[in-house]
């Protein structure tokens, strides 16, 4: 048998030889522990080598490899192995095998018999209420005294509600829990003759556990201390002592509800939280640290001092997991993971809580290395989510990282990236290139520029403010040429004023002969009401949805007739055969998901636009899906509430959870910055009766920020729904047809009059639009804020409701048939009107 080998370069090997005699028997030993996973057999060749069989061929460098790289594995049991310039055959069934486990040497650990664990303790007896609500007079027929003055006290002390200690772990108020049940049984005790022996019971355990403290007797203090925390009138209350606890005393990462409260009044509870802290002082001096924090943590209910001890004493994962479990801040949890070595993990906690940024200033002062190799993986993890533009401004604030940044930018400019002004000025920020020097000087110099032209005017602007180039000629020619451009423009802009900080800016640095003659900037006038009017003639294509990605680029569904991208002028730039019927567009506007409606099911394919490459992603049982998305995470509505789920994984994987199944999410609105949801709130959670509520969350951490009920009786899909937390709702009255805001945060209350033709309500993210029927046609109006003076109306002609999209600034407004008009949000100008074609 002839065997073929290469010993330079890489190479797949599939066995290794170990020259044990020339390299010694603990240095092989070495190696083969080095390379050592499942499946791995060691034999010994004749010769004294060891040959290593590999279960999978592995890519090893040859002048790296431990040993000597075999390309032909074991076939039919026998190898060809190159001993002393030729090729020797061995059968691997008459080697002796070798086993490494034989190489451990076990005997300075100590053995430890495992015993069972004690057995649990018996299921609490369950009181019931008195039947009748007259008090039976117990201490007549027992003949019990009355209770004396000072055990009355020490039971209203008890009941005082100022402050509490809960027996047990608390659930830490995240929305969608079950609120507490009331101890009814726990007041009628105390209201009945049984107060007086529960008040002595109580003040001999607080007595015995100061005593445990006072002495430091640690371990049965601790095992024995009542739990501190919780908000008063949280949880139900209870008479039951705390049990005794068993198992290892460290900080519990995370905590299950249940646990009940003992109504200690403010002094007992007071008293304990001295005690406690000091015996964590005393626990961190002794070195046992993760007791200190076990106080801390579940003792005092102060999961960040704990975490921050554990971390001073260099138990960063222990910290992490307790950070984690406990719902701290998302910045912290990153931190920490990353510098327990837990990298992945660390990533993925900041990109479902959207907490890169505020990780990296925490990392900073205490290890910049950490903090630059974390900025580098937040920059990454942006490239690899479709979102060139987001990964160079996450690397550009590091001055090591710029070389890669701008890097980045030239590879988004010789393809097809969006964002290609603010790509252009990162370029030029070193060694800038003829080529994309003359493409912004002629981009600047535009003597009639349209809205298109405008935008990217002001986002060249932006990012040069910040990008300054290296070469202090090219520096003072673009700031000078893109003052220009910004002044040529303010007066069309809304709010001129805005632009004073970026005037000032690049002031500094352009031409002084230039800035020697600037005037101020004169305020434009009050702008008529534009009027543009959608195509008359349907489009040549049904049309599903629309989103305007840029000026110069749309994005349409067509249903089962595929998904097209149009430029300018309305043409066809590219186009793919996948069925959608909804446009999920990431906020950097570099991906997008096309949804399939089948059913309760949703097929989708991930879109990336800059490489305009499509593949299937997965297949999800939802029932509605956010409008936008970040890039990563996706919110979608499922039978258990909102799922936010990761989009680049390979399977759907739920990173977080919101709500639970006995809440039905009706609508949702998204914006980068803020989530909202109309949801149905089951009586059990509503005080006993059904209602709908408004809730909101703030992005990208996913944090609640209010809930606000809506009116009864109301049907919930007669809501348009902001993403700010407003619902609106078109109501008529004595007074006409009105618009009534409600929710979380409605810009103003007072309702305003609708015309009485007014059909519907169109939002999406933070736009809201009327549509009203007017003869055979239908107007949607722009307005500035809900019942301002309108600044925008789209004539469609009568026939299928129109629909609205927003992105980046830009509304889309399209109806079934193929007509589209998009309208620039920010300058209040028209951008697009065009319809569907087959060409």
């Amino acid at each position: 048998m002839t065997a073929t080998h290469r010993f330079r370069g890489s190479v797949q090997a599939r066995a290794l030889v170990v020259a044990a005699p020339l390299i010694g028997e603990t240095e092989a030993r070495t190696r083969v522990l080095e390379l050592w996973r499942p499946g791995i057999t060691v034999h010994r060749l004749p010769t004294g080598d060891w040959l290593v069989v590999l279960p999978e061929p592995e890519t090893v460098r040859a002048d790296q490899a431990p040993g000597l790289p075999l390309q032909d594995g074991p076939r039919a049991g026998r190898i060809d192995v190159p001993q002393a310039g030729e090729v020797r055959t061995y059968d691997t069934v008459d080697l002796p095998e070798l086993d490494p486990a034989e190489w451990l040497d076990l005997s300075g650990y100590a053995r430890h018999a495992l015993a069972p664990l004690e057995p649990p303790p018996p299921p609490p007896t369950a009181l019931l209420p008195p039947e009748s609500s007259a008090t039976p007079d117990l201490r007549a027929t027992a003949g019990v005294r009355e209770a004396s003055p000072k055990a009355l006290r020490g039971l209203r002390a008890m009941t005082d509600p100022v402050a509490r200690a809960g027996t047990g772990a608390r659930s830490g108020g995240t929305s969608g829990t079950r609120p507490p049940r009331d101890g009814l049984l726990t007041r009628w005790a105390l209201r009945s003759p049984a107060a007086y022996w529960l008040g002595r019971r109580h003040e001999r355990y607080l007595r015995r556990l100061t005593r445990q403290f006072e002495r430091q007797s640690w371990d049965e203090a601790l095992r024995d201390a009542v739990a501190l925390g919780g908000a008063p009138g949280g949880g139900r209350t209870t008479l039951r002592l705390p049990g005794h606890r068993t198992g290892p005393l460290r900080p519990t990462g995370v905590r299950t509800p249940g646990g009940g409260v003992i109504p200690y009044g403010a002094s007992a509870h007071e008293h304990l939280r001295q005690l406690y802290r000091q015996a964590a002082q005393a626990l961190e001096k002794e070195g046992r640290v993760e007791e200190a924090a076990f106080v801390l943590a579940d003792l005092l209910d102060d999961p960040t001092e704990a975490a921050a001890l554990l971390e001073r004493h260099s138990r960063t994962r222990l910290a992490a997991e307790l950070a984690e479990g406990r719902d701290l801040d998302p910045a912290l949890v990153v931190r920490l993971w990353w510098r327990a070595g837990e990298r992945e993990r660390a990533l993925r906690v900041a990109r479902a809580r959207g907490a890169f940024a505020a990780a990296v200033d925490r990392l900073g002062p205490l290890d910049r290395e950490a903090a630059v190799q974390l900025r580098l993986a937040w920059s990454a993890d942006r490239y690899a989510a479709g979102d060139l533009l987001g990964a160079i401004e996450a690397a550009w604030p590091e001055p090591e990282l710029r070389p890669g940044a701008v890097s980045l930018a030239r590879q988004g400019l010789d393809g097809e990236a969006p964002n290609r002004a603010a790509l252009l000025a990162y370029a030029l920020a070193r060694r800038p290139d003829p080529v994309h020097l003359d493409e912004a000087r002629t981009m600047l110099a535009a003597t009639h520029p349209d809205e298109a032209d405008w935008r990217e005017h002001q986002t060249f602007a932006r990012t040069l403010r910040n990008a300054v180039p290296d070469v202090r000629s090219v520096d003072r020619e673009l700031s000078t040429a893109a003052l220009r451009a910004v002044l040529r423009g303010a007066p069309h802009e809304v709010q001129p004023e805005a632009q004073a900080p970026l005037v000032k800016a690049l002031r500094k640095r352009a031409d002084p002969l230039f800035t020697a003659d600037l005037v101020p900037v004169p305020r434009p006038a009050t702008r008529p009401t534009l009027h543009l009017r959608a195509e008359q003639h349907p489009g040549q294509l049904p049309l599903s949805d629309a989103v305007a990605l840029s000026p110069a680029a749309l994005l349409t569904a067509h249903c089962d007739m595929g998904v097209r991208l149009l430029g300018r002028d309305g043409r066809v730039r590219a186009r793919w055969d996948v069925p959608a019927h909804r446009l999920v567009v990431a906020d950097h506007g570099g991906t997008a998901l096309l949804v399939a409606e089948r059913g309760e099911v949703r097929d989708i394919h991930r879109l990336d636009l800059a490489t305009r490459r499509v593949r299937h992603w997965t297949t999800l049982r939802v029932r509605e899906t956010a409008s936008s998305y970040d890039g990563s995470v996706l919110a979608v509505v499922d039978e258990d509430g909102i799922a936010f789920i990761e989009t680049r994984a390979e399977q759907p994987r739920v990173l977080r959870r919101e709500l639970d199944r006995d809440h039905t999410v009706a609508r949702l609105a998204r914006t980068p910055h803020s989530l909202a949801a109309v949801l149905a709130v089951p009586p059990a959670f509503a005080g006993g009766a059904a209602t709908h509520e408004v809730w909101r969350w703030e992005l990208p951490g996913i944090t609640l920020r209010g809930r606000s009920p809506l009116p009864a009786g109301a049907p919930v899909r007669e809501f348009a729904l902001l993403a700010e937390g407003t619902a609106l709702r078109a109501e008529s009255g004595d007074e006409g047809l009105r618009l009534h805001t409600y929710g979380t945060r409605p810009t103003n209350r007072s309702p305003h009059s609708l015309p009485a033709d007014t059909t519907g309500l169109l939002a999406d993210g933070e736009v809201l639009a009327t549509v009203v029927k007017e003869g055979t046609s239908r107007i949607v109006w722009f307005a500035e804020a809900p019942g301002d003076r309108k600044w925008a109306g789209v004539t469609f002609p009568d026939g299928p409701a129109p629909r609205l999209r927003v992105h980046a600034g830009l509304a889309t407004v399209h109806d079934a048939e193929g007509r589209i008009v998009v309208l620039d949000t920010a300058r209040r100008a028209p951008v697009l009107s065009t319809h569907t074609s087959l060409a």
